[in-house]
């Protein structure tokens, strides 16, 4: 199966999801998430806005914020380039997906970053990662090589293999509201 094959059966999975289900398992996921000793012990981590079908993981946020832990997000640029921004203000960014706004946020150089919670559209359980293509993520985990990566998704999001290339980066872990991969 080919990767976009994987991609719109993993995509068809988790839009067949109702609302109160993507609510439940996603605070499950952020429950889970918050036990991890690697979330636990980060001082800065590379969170994510959520699309409207994805793991919601505004719980874990404000959780970290609370701990006094420096969230930052993602901002996306032209060519499949992301870089990490602290927020000052907000805005819908490239793709739509609100982020900060990188006029009046401050850039993260990536070697700061501990954690980095990536979501994902498809997974295996040897914890390999199918995104939406674009390569953001595989292009900026490099800069950050001593940061744990964690991906987050549905257990319907799970397939037996992906379809991975060289250059596609395996997580450190997957967590669903089921289990941690």
């Amino acid at each position: 199966m080919t990767k976009q094959e994987q991609r719109g059966l993993a995509l068809s999975a988790r839009r067949a999801l109702s609302e109160a289900e993507r609510a439940a398992a996603s605070a499950a996921i952020c429950k889970r998430l918050l036990t991890l000793p690697q979330v636990q012990k980060a001082k800065t981590v590379l969170s994510y806005m959520a699309l409207y079908d994805e793991v919601d993981l505004r719980a874990v946020n404000e959780a970290l914020c609370s701990r006094g832990v420096r969230l930052v997000f993602p901002v996306s640029f032209r060519h499949g380039r992301i870089e990490a921004y602290e927020p000052r203000g907000w805005c819908d960014g490239l793709y739509g997906i609100r982020e900060p706004d990188p006029r009046t946020s401050n850039p993260v150089p990536p070697e700061e970053i501990d954690l980095v919670l990536i979501p994902c559209v498809a997974f295996d359980e040897n914890r390999a990662r199918l995104g939406h293509g674009a390569g953001c993520y595989d292009r900026y985990l490099p800069r950050c090589e001593d940061a744990a990566r964690i991906a987050v998704a549905y257990e319907c999001q799970k397939l037996p293999a992906i379809a991975c290339e060289e250059h596609d980066r395996r997580m450190d872990a997957v967590v669903t509201e089921e289990m941690i991969y």
